[in-house]
């Protein structure tokens, strides 16, 4: 597999979650990260700089499920792709929502999926009027949590757009280093 990194605004939007939703536990989360994932976290964090995306990234969700969900890295990952993508699109990406319908928005996630990380490929596939499938570059292979926060960033993306009960449910690959899913809504 490639090393893939991710900006800085991936991370902060990480950060800024546990902040805002779990702020009493902050500080034990912190304590808990690996030392390299500390070290970026407890220092200022640049918007625009790379981060290793093992440390700055996954080993930090790990934490946060193991800290504040039992363990539960789906529920976990959804949580704070969900927050992440309100982060991000009623914040510095606030343009990519402006008369935005929800196929246009996936369109434009693979802009933004390149914004946030290296060496990660995204492609809209089957698009329809309440549906699509998005394939997506596995990060890992040794859990979803990358999987799940996109899908859970993707999810709150078309809420944001006025999308009604929206769903998701994996799809199968034949590449072994790309993850699938179908969103679709009312």
């Amino acid at each position: 597999m490639q090393i893939h990194n991710v900006k800085g605004t991936g991370v902060i939007s990480t950060r800024t979650y546990v902040e805002s939703k779990h702020n009493d536990r902050y500080k034990s989360w912190l304590k808990s990260l690996p030392k390299k994932s500390n070290d970026i976290y407890t220092k200022a964090i640049n918007s625009t700089n790379w981060y290793n995306i093992e440390d700055a990234y996954l080993s930090p969700m790990e934490q946060i499920a193991k800290s504040f969900f039992d363990g539960d890295e789906k529920t976990a990952a959804l949580d704070v792709g969900k927050y992440s993508a309100e982060y991000a699109l009623k914040g510095v990406y606030k343009v990519f929502l402006m008369r935005a319908s929800p196929q246009t928005l996936m369109k434009a996630s693979k802009r933004i999926a390149s914004i946030y990380y290296n060496n990660v490929k995204v492609s809209i596939d089957n698009v329809k009027k309440k549906s699509l499938i998005i394939n997506c570059t596995r990060i890992t292979t040794k859990n979803k949590i990358f999987d799940y926060r996109t899908i859970g960033w993707c999810i709150k993306a078309l809420e944001l757009t006025h999308c009604k009960n929206v769903i998701f449910e994996d799809v199968d690959t034949e590449n072994s280093e790309m993850f699938a899913f179908k969103l679709s809504w009312d």
